[in-house]
């Protein structure tokens, strides 16, 4: 399923240089609204998937013109089927295919042949169903780069475009989802489908589904491009199932502010615990998924589940604060909400005065308490609460409401879809989000979904968070841009001669040549050396003074501490000895001439922090800062960031740390030096992104005081070298 680069590159910049119509990528938009279309794999027999492809754009109102190509004559649905490609006009500008996978390299030369440029393979059977055939994949690659050709596929539904009536899944295309502003990519058919039940059951609007499969040419990166640009839409959804060229994609979410939704799947974390280094361990690449997707304003949603909440989260405007008031016609509901406002980090302001005497005049009995939230059991009349709202709305305090009634659909069935009306008047006149929850009979609530574009909750706590949702994005939008550029620093061929004698060793860094060139970008370490005889490790003591520690040195044990190769507080001349004589016989037993054993002044006790580096397949260079020590992968306690970053970025990715009040001298404790903690990863930063070769860099730990602080050890892992 790999990608050829070539082929891909030459893509972007067709993106990039293509003619533009209506904003639009030219070379894209002929994929999701074509003049003409080749279904290629058609019979007349009931079975036949492909006839599908052409009931269904014609269900949908299709414009263009439709051509059925099989390998014998009939009819589809009244169109002619084609014995032969080459039977076709000229000039066509997208072909669906599906015939079996060893026939699909004939066809693509085909196409080429006929001057068809834009394919969508919907076959399975490629290396998702079996390894084996990557080969068949890279000579489709190999025959479209000669016929200048690009293919969405394979093993997908390819294309629902609503506007034109594009529709080529293989199957029976029932739904009744609306025409409306939501986009999606799905890696998966069948989610895609998911989608669309939840859509149609919310009455929600689709505008464009692509359905990408094994992603062999065209990725999520490039259609995303197209979507961002696509005036008709307003929302994406995403389901993937792995993410390539993550940095690409990154880039190009990060120009826009349309909200952008990823269900990614595929999480696991096996194998996380082989890893060789600390940094490795705790940055797995979901976590870096994570970090990465927030930096690209990109919100991720962890659960299928989530689709609907999320999909009608973006009906009403965007929520631009953290306060709410609450306003229910139950008592029990409202404490509900209030719970949940809580758990998201909302605020409930007091009720505005204004409102407060415009509501006493309404109340049957003085049994309601007018605080936030408002609980309005005692309120009959719809109008009542349209003021109570409206009066909210208008308060530039007041970002956004929570409104929950539950009524009788036989009672008063018709009295509450009378203001739901009004309601969408309130939302487009003060453009804050108004999150109803309407808890009543099925059928009720179905009427309400069918006569209205208007999104409606079942519970509080599913309103509440979808407004967090809606917020998260807003902050997203605002602080996704940086002004300042990133810091760099200077080339040093001191550091380029260690990685180069270091790699021809056919080897990873061991701890003093890690420390070396952790101390070449002037980062402070305890004063070292590595000794091989007891009389040297004496010599050092009596130059720098106790207390020391001893440290076996050895490409064969990388965790030390788990291997018994540390020893701390050495303070005698007879401690010293015997533990040189220990520490000797352990490093002998693991046969590395190129170690030896490393004496170290120790430093005082202090805050033990983890920074650490690595290079992520997908997404490049990434920083990870948390607390260190022996237990850093247990706790886990730490903040990700892609690389290269700037002391702006910085600065907020240490105050996101959970553990940032001990930094910033919490209970008394005094401050650490967080300006030096900053000055620490963008040297690291630097160092990862200056410098390809590296593929990790560990240090743990970083011994922080009020003034300063030393890193004590440190592991420098280079990529494709042997352990």
């Amino acid at each position: 399923m790999g990608n050829t680069p070539l082929n891909r590159d030459i893509f972007m910049k067709k993106i990039v240089e293509s003619p533009v119509r209506r904003g639009k990528s030219l070379f894209m938009e002929q994929f999701f609204d074509p003049q003409s279309l080749a279904v290629i794999g058609v019979s007349p027999k009931k079975s036949n998937l492909a006839r599908n492809v052409i009931k269904n754009c014609i269900d949908f109102g299709f414009r263009g013109k439709i051509f059925g190509v099989g390998t014998r004559s009939g009819r589809a649905f009244g169109i002619p089927i084609l014995e032969s490609i080459e039977a076709m006009p000229r000039g066509v500008e997208l072909a669906v295919v599906l015939t079996p996978a060893q026939s699909v390299p004939d066809v693509i030369r085909r196409l080429g042949q006929k001057g068809i440029r834009r394919i969508i393979l919907e076959t399975g059977g490629f290396s998702e169903f079996d390894i084996g055939r990557k080969g068949l994949e890279d000579e489709i690659l190999r025959i479209m780069h000669h016929y200048d050709q690009h293919l969405i596929g394979p093993n997908c539904l390819g294309i629902v475009n609503m506007k034109s009536g594009l529709c080529t899944p293989f199957v029976d295309y029932r739904y009744s989802v609306p025409t409306g502003s939501v986009s999606i990519i799905s890696q998966s058919g069948g989610m895609g489908r998911t989608f669309f039940n939840v859509m149609e059951n919310e009455a929600i609007g689709l505008n464009k589904f692509v359905s990408v499969g094994n992603k062999l040419d065209i990725g999520e990166a490039e259609i995303l491009q197209y979507l961002l640009d696509d005036p008709e839409t307003k929302l994406i959804l995403l389901y993937l199932e792995d993410i390539r060229q993550g940095r690409n994609l990154l880039r190009i979410a990060a120009n826009y502010d349309k909200p952008k939704i990823i269900l990614k799947s595929n999480r696991g974390e096996m194998g996380s615990s082989t890893a060789l280094s600390h940094t490795k361990a705790i940055a797995t690449d979901d976590k870096v998924i994570d970090a990465a997707l927030n930096k690209a304003g990109m919100i991720r949603i962890n659960h299928t589940y989530e689709i609907g909440k999320v999909l009608k989260a973006f009906q009403i405007p965007v929520l631009k604060g953290p306060n709410l008031v609450v306003i229910s016609r139950s008592g029990g509901h409202a404490v509900v909400a209030a719970d949940a406002c809580e758990n998201q980090h909302f605020h409930l302001p007091p009720i505005p005065p204004t409102l407060v005497d415009k509501l006493k005049k309404h109340l049957r009995s003085n049994v309601i308490k007018l605080k936030n939230p408002l609980d309005m059991g005692d309120v009959y009349d719809m109008s009542v609460f349209l003021i109570a709202i409206e009066e909210s709305l208008k308060q530039e305090t007041i970002h956004g409401v929570i409104f929950i009634l539950i009524y009788s659909e036989h009672t008063s069935g018709k009295d509450v879809r009378r203001i739901i009306p009004p309601l969408q008047e309130l939302i487009k006149k003060y453009q804050k989000p108004i999150a109803a929850i309407l808890i009543s009979s099925a059928d009720g609530l179905k009427k309400i979904k069918q006569q209205f574009p208007f999104p409606v909750f079942s519970f509080p706590e599913e309103a509440v968070e979808a407004l967090a949702i809606s917020y998260q994005h807003h902050l997203l939008s605002k602080h996704r841009q940086q002004s300042c550029t990133p810091f760099r620093i200077r080339f040093n061929p001191e550091v380029e001669d260690q990685i180069k004698r270091v790699k021809e060793a056919g080897r990873n860094f061991i701890l003093h040549e890690s420390l070396k060139m952790i101390e070449t970008y002037s980062l402070p370490v305890p004063v070292y050396r590595l000794v091989h005889k007891n009389s040297e490790a004496v010599h050092f003591v009596r130059k720098f003074g106790f207390p020391v520690t001893l440290k076996i040195v050895s490409r064969g044990l990388l965790h030390k501490s788990d291997g018994g190769g540390v020893r701390l507080h050495l303070d005698t001349m007879a401690k010293l000895r015997q533990t040189f004589r220990e520490l000797k016989i352990k490093m002998e037993s693991l046969k590395d001439t190129e170690g030896g054993l490393m004496v170290q002044k120790m430093v005082p006790p202090g805050q033990e922090l983890i920074l650490g580096a690595r290079r992520d397949s997908n997404f490049g260079p990434v920083v990870l800062f948390g607390l260190g020590g022996i237990f850093s992968e247990l706790f886990k306690d730490f903040v990700i960031d892609l690389a290269p970053l700037n002391p702006a970025q910085v600065k907020k990715m240490v105050r996101q740390a959970k553990f940032f009040p001990i930094l910033n001298g919490s209970k008394g404790q005094p401050c650490l030096d967080i300006d030096f903690i900053e000055k620490c990863l963008l040297k690291l930063s630097g160092l990862i992104t200056s410098h390809k070769e590296i593929e990790e860099v560990d240090i743990n730990p970083l011994i922080v005081y009020p003034k300063k602080g030393y890193i004590v050890d440190a592991r420098i892992i280079l990529a494709k070298t042997v352990n």
